[in-house]
């Protein structure tokens, strides 16, 4: 799959999934992964890499960075360096009244500091037990009073899944990683092949399936508090 305009630039837009032969002939989807038929024949599509073009092998998903893209794409250090103008910002937990710090690691312990999203409401909190449900796992915002889930929030580290450059201001559900806004809804728009003929959205850095409609959530941090 082509991606529709310049990958890197935020304008980018997904293409349609298209088959290519061994030999190099583009063609339209079988009706199943299965189907001994092949599609149609393709002529106004090129079977020549470009940048950001997906490319799937029987349920293994890749993706071509052209060199010239990466070079346009942020660097690892650039998106650490918007992690650091976060945390300058000391968000606060209204609960804990304590500074949240975004990591850089995920790391399997817990840690009074780490964001915790509620992926309903997008409000970023530290972790606490004010308005858990114990039967179900659910927690109660206490900004909005939204009940739902929440999730740490790590950023996304790998610049070749970025179609832009900015704050990450959005997180995928349910995984909660971060990434820019153009980032994220291009992410969250796009079919991923799944199974014989089924498609569904993923997060790019984890590969986790996204939940709910549209499968992303704004993030909203009190921050700038002092």
């Amino acid at each position: 799959m082509h991606p529709k305009g310049s990958f890197c630039g935020g304008e980018a837009k997904y293409g349609c999934w298209l088959e290519t032969s061994v030999g190099g002939g583009i063609f339209s989807l079988r009706e199943s992964r299965s189907a001994q038929q092949r599609g149609q024949p393709v002529e106004e599509v090129t079977n020549v890499l470009q940048d950001g073009t997906l490319i799937d092998l029987c349920g293994a998903t890749l993706l071509w960075r052209s060199a010239e893209g990466l070079a346009k794409s942020p660097s690892k250090r650039d998106l650490e360096r918007e992690i650091d103008e976060i945390n300058a910002g000391r968000p606060q937990c209204p609960v804990g009244l304590n500074t949240l710090v975004i990591p850089r690691r995920v790391s399997p312990n817990e840690n009074q500091q780490q964001p915790y999203v509620y992926l309903n409401c997008g409000h970023v909190q530290g972790l606490h037990d004010w308005g858990q449900d114990r039967d179900t796992g659910s927690r109660k915002c206490p900004i909005c009073l939204e009940m739902g889930p929440a999730v740490k929030v790590f950023m996304g580290l790998e610049p070749a899944f970025y179609v832009d450059s900015g704050l990450p201001t959005f997180a995928f559900n349910p995984c909660g990683h971060m990434a820019t806004e153009k980032t994220v809804k291009y992410w969250a728009n796009l079919a991923i092949p799944h199974g014989t003929n089924g498609f569904h959205a993923v997060c790019p850095f984890c590969a986790s399936p996204l939940s709910g409609s549209p499968g992303y959530v704004r993030l909203i941090f009190q921050d700038n508090v002092d």
